[in-house]
């Protein structure tokens, strides 16, 4: 099977809570959109120091088989996780703890963006084995019109609570005017060495929803995706970072830390994983994923 196969649509029956959850979001913006219209508010938004979250913990059944075995198929990484889960799954079982975590927030949250991950490996997650994860908000800071919010979500099992750190980078515009925010110096690339290539077509979108349970319409449904800021279907942010890292040699790094920095339109180019080819003094090598003319989707460091 390659990616070009078709995921069953049957996998819906397994995305109910993070369906549940996008509609609950959904449903709190348009509250918050009512209040709004009733007339401007009478104090201004909380700083950052009154927003808090109360952490959140979970027990829940291990992924069904079939969207495993899908999902390995979808990321070309057959035959490395015998018995054992894609830490980078994580997004299918902790993006619905993490919208619940979120809803606490003040903030308009249908239009949050996925701008990272950092993600630290400390064992394998076994298969068949339900999951304990908790959720609980690191960082919340605003700049530049801009609220940026860092989560953390570890997710082991009854036996080995912390068996993979993953952390979330995201942000969500505030309301009211935005600075202008200059460019930041670029420090000078490596000689870069390609670990592989990659491409993704133009069902992938659809297809990694289906796997994940994130229906956001940006990566399926042309006529909405044209009318985003991105002029068209775009791949997943967790879907560039799943198929780059098994593109890498997995089980040779425990740790990973990328920003998404353009998107992957669909269909797209071959892409190229890029690797440093010397690690700095802490032991962290350099990687990005480029395509034509040196445009860099995603770039971050492992070790």
């Amino acid at each position: 099977m390659t990616t070009a196969d078709a995921i069953p649509y049957g996998l819906l029956r397994h995305q109910g809570a993070m369906l549940g959850a996008t509609a609950r979001m959904l449903l709190q913006a348009a509250g918050r959109a009512l209040l709004a219209l009733q007339g401007p508010r009478t104090t201004d938004a909380p700083s950052v120091q009154t927003h808090s979250a109360t952490p959140l913990r979970r027990r829940i059944a291990a992924p069904p088989a079939q969207l495993v075995e899908h999902y390995i198929r979808w990321c070309g990484a057959v035959g490395r996780y015998d018995g054992e889960l894609p830490p980078h799954m994580v997004s299918q079982w902790s993006l619905p703890l993490v919208s619940e975590l979120l809803m606490q927030l003040p903030y308009h949250l249908t239009g949050i963006i996925n701008q990272g991950v950092s993600m630290t490996v400390h064992g394998p997650l076994p298969r068949d084995t339900p999951l304990t994860l908790s959720a609980a908000v690191e960082q919340v800071a605003h700049a530049d019109g801009w609220a940026r919010i860092i989560v953390l979500v570890v997710t082991g099992t009854a036996q080995q609570a912390r068996l993979v750190e993953t952390r979330l980078h995201m942000r969500v515009r505030l309301p009211g005017a935005r600075t202008a925010r200059g460019t930041p110096a670029r420090p000078p690339d490596p000689v870069w060495q390609s670990a592989g290539t990659w491409r993704a077509d133009a069902s992938d979108g659809l297809r990694f929803s289906l796997l994940t349970g994130d229906f956001n319409p940006i990566h399926w449904c042309g006529p909405l995706a044209r009318r985003s800021i991105f002029g068209g279907k775009v791949l997943h942010g967790f879907g560039s970072l799943a198929r780059s890292y098994e593109t890498l040699a997995p089980g040779s790094f425990t740790e990973i830390d990328v920003r998404f920095l353009r998107p992957v339109t669909l269909p797209g180019q071959a892409l190229s994983v890029q690797l440093a080819p010397q690690a700095d003094a802490d032991g962290w090598r350099a990687l990005r994923l480029a395509g034509d003319e040196d445009t860099v989707h995603l770039a971050g460091r492992l070790r």
